[in-house]
């Protein structure tokens, strides 16, 4: 199934800059595949710090606008999965999605700035955890992949099912020996917007007066979506959506358009999570990971990439 990889200690450094020359995309950062680097989840804060979870190997490194990374934390791997989708709160805390197929020590994590990380209430419920996003109200959305549900954290409070629909289920075509549906997260005005990623499709669920979920519905659907990962949204209602499965960076425009942005020639290799900057310059633009897992080490490209889009994307909670 998924390869086996090997465990590296981090040091930090200072990294170049450099920039990839076709389709506008920019490789930030370059990972070590034969030191097990698959970089899986980012996320991004108001100050414009960069997350990025290094899965197989545990890790949750921090980019800083002046370009020196850090390592911020290990949480629980399993040298194939660990910390998965990445968030973070208007505090500044970082949020990750932990899968290690054990209850004691799977769920979400939160990591206070200095580091300390501590696993929230009731999480440890939660088979796959994959994607996450925020509501205006503090309340952390989850996508669990293999039950095909999304569970909610609010503030202080234990983790419980918010939606579970036929519609948010995988169907196992993968080949995994579980599915994989619900994945990627977003949200944006009293919806949520969530990626199918086996049967292909994004799914939209608004967000009732009382806080529960309102009737899942497909949004958009089709080949070009299988494989569908991560999820970002602009101000004009555009959607970004990584797609793990084609190698390829996708816009779902307001009237439900697909248009392909970017794909393996210009430098995608299994793109799983993305993320609007918020720094100066930055807001028009797309930051995501080449997670680059599936295929033989010595041609896998892990990476940090950037692509502006020319419409900043929708503000943090």
């Amino acid at each position: 199934m998924l390869r086996a990889v090997v465990f590296l200690i981090f040091v930090s450094l200072t990294l170049p800059l450099t920039v990839s020359a076709s389709g506008g995309v920019e490789t930030l950062v370059t990972f070590n595949p034969a030191a097990g680097e698959f970089p899986e989840g980012v996320a991004v804060d108001k100050t414009g710090n960069v997350y990025v979870s290094v899965t197989p190997i545990g890790q949750i490194r921090r980019f800083a606008p002046d370009g020196s990374q850090s390592l911020l934390a290990t949480l629980p791997a399993t040298g194939q999965f660990g910390p998965t989708g990445l968030a973070v709160d208007a505090s500044g805390n970082v949020y990750a999605a932990d899968v290690t197929f054990s209850a004691a020590t799977r769920g979400v994590y939160r990591i206070t700035r200095d580091g300390t990380s501590e696993r929230l209430p009731g999480t440890s419920a939660i088979l796959f955890a994959n994607g996450l996003a925020f509501d205006q109200r503090g309340n952390l959305y989850v996508t669990d992949s293999i039950l095909g549900a999304i569970w909610r954290i609010p503030p202080g409070r234990a983790a419980e099912i918010w939606a579970q629909d036929p519609l948010l289920a995988g169907n196992g075509s993968f080949g995994f020996g579980f599915p994989i549906g619900a994945n990627g997260i977003a949200y944006r005005n009293g919806e949520l917007f969530v990626a199918n990623t086996e049967v292909g499709q994004i799914v939209r669920i608004g967000v009732q007066p009382d806080g529960s979920a309102g009737a899942p519905a497909v949004l958009v659907q089709g080949p070009s979506l299988f494989g569908a990962d991560g999820i970002a949204l602009d101000v004009k209602r555009n959607l970004y959506i990584t797609n793990s499965g084609q190698s390829t960076l996708l816009r779902i425009g307001a009237d439900g358009v697909v248009t392909t942005l970017a794909t393996a020639a210009d430098g995608l290799d299994s793109p799983s999570s993305l993320a609007f900057g918020t720094g100066r310059g930055e807001r028009k633009a797309l930051f995501f990971v080449n997670f680059a897992f599936f295929g033989p080490p010595a041609t896998a490209h892990p990476a940090l990439l950037r692509l502006q889009v020319g419409v900043p994307g929708v503000p943090l909670p």
